[in-house]
């Protein structure tokens, strides 16, 4: 079965919905969700709907949870452009909306893998697995053979194999192997931050384990168009165009 995995959605509806179109054409069959719906773009609700027409599981990322609990986060330790967006994303979310983004769980699990935001390691929260050190850290705490996860943006796998040391690179297209435990960070479909613009997402191959990633341009300009036009920070516009 195909499966399309995707997470750092970031209420960018334009690069959501340019993603599915382009899964609809592969006949992927299932998708999963590493969580951060919101936060950052101009149409979190739309993005939650889409979602939720869809019915894909999906984890809870930190800005959804910023959302949905407010008293369970520290704005001084949230960049300012962010608070203010959480803000606003609480008073533009239907109740049904809300309940949704409130009820996601903090890890989507199968038999064959993980889908989680952040690390696995458990203290503190919202850990980025972004180097040697943080990706031992997750795999130590990592259960299943294969994770897949999000929150830096960048895509990324991260190994451990019998015998040799963990590290990690930027992604490339690979089949998984049977011994050790894998991570894959799988970009961003609303904000990618490896300098490359258009909507990323995974593709796995769960007969096979062949993983590859999938890059799809959309409307940018469209995207912009929301953020500004909600009043939320320009350089959250401006960023979409560099992917940084």
């Amino acid at each position: 079965m195909l499966i399309g995995v995707i997470g750092d959605i970031h209420g960018n509806i334009d690069a959501l919905n340019a993603t599915f179109d382009y899964f609809d054409r592969l006949s992927v069959e299932r998708v999963y969700c590493c969580g951060d719906v919101v936060g950052y773009g101009g149409a979190p609700g739309a993005c939650i709907d889409a979602l939720r027409e869809r019915n894909i599981p999906c984890a809870c990322g930190n800005h959804d949870s910023y959302v949905a609990f407010p008293n369970q986060y520290n704005p001084k330790y949230v960049r300012a452009e962010a608070n203010k967006v959480i803000a606003w994303t609480r008073t533009v979310l239907t109740r049904e909306q809300f309940d949704w983004l409130a009820a996601l769980p903090m890890y989507v699990e199968t038999k064959n893998f993980l889908v989680i935001h952040a690390s696995c390691q458990p203290f503190p929260p919202w850990i980025y697995v972004t180097g040697n050190k943080s990706a031992m850290m997750h795999l130590l705490f990592q259960q299943q053979r294969l994770c897949f996860n999000g929150h830096c943006h960048i895509p990324l796998i991260a190994t451990h194999r019998p015998g040799h040391k963990v590290k990690v690179e930027f992604f490339y297209n690979t089949r998984i192997p049977k011994q050790g435990r894998t991570m894959i960070g799988v970009g961003a479909v609303g904000q990618p931050r490896d300098e490359d613009p258009r909507a990323c997402s995974i593709l796995y191959n769960d007969e096979t384990d062949d993983v590859t990633m999938l890059r799809v341009k959309y409307d940018i300009a469209a995207a912009q168009r929301r953020i500004l036009d909600n009043g939320l920070p320009p350089v959250l516009a401006s960023r979409l165009n560099s992917g940084q």
